[in-house]
């Protein structure tokens, strides 16, 4: 094996192409470039991977392809947060059987018996609660 990093040899590679490459290609590349041998390969791979995701001077494209970072305007290779977070929270959609197997779940955890349940109170539903609250918060019926 070659003497050098994988981070060099892939900006090597990168300079040298003057396109963007598939992970598959960019890593064939740093291979050859590397002389890292069959037996070498499965334990480098994935520091690889970890390596160029966390560098700056690398930006992965569409489809796993891979290019410099300084090829590509803020724009263009940006991904607001906002956008991903709000796909998930959108699909949050719960089944009436997800939510009840939620609360047995939570019940467990707690170490709440069925005996027990009967003496929580409301969940807010039934207006108990409210009622106790305000009675904890010092208003009259007519306050709220």
């Amino acid at each position: 094996m070659k003497e050098g990093s994988m981070i060099d040899a892939a900006i090597a590679v990168l300079e040298k192409s003057k396109e963007p490459l598939k992970f598959a290609e960019l890593w064939r590349e740093v291979k050859l470039t590397l002389d890292i041998s069959e037996a070498e390969e499965a334990d480098r791979i994935g520091h690889f991977y970890t390596d160029i995701s966390l560098n700056g001077k690398f930006v992965v494209l569409a489809d796993n392809t891979w290019d410099l970072r300084s090829r590509h305007t803020y724009d263009k290779v940006h991904i607001d947060v906002k956008y991903v977070y709000t796909d998930v929270e959108e699909d949050s959609g719960q089944d009436a059987e997800d939510i009840e197997e939620e609360k047995e779940y939570n019940k467990s955890i707690q170490g709440i018996t069925d005996e027990e349940e009967d003496e929580l109170p409301d969940d807010g539903e039934g207006g108990s609660t409210g009622e106790n609250a305000a009675e904890l918060l010092g208003l009259k019926e007519g306050d709220y």
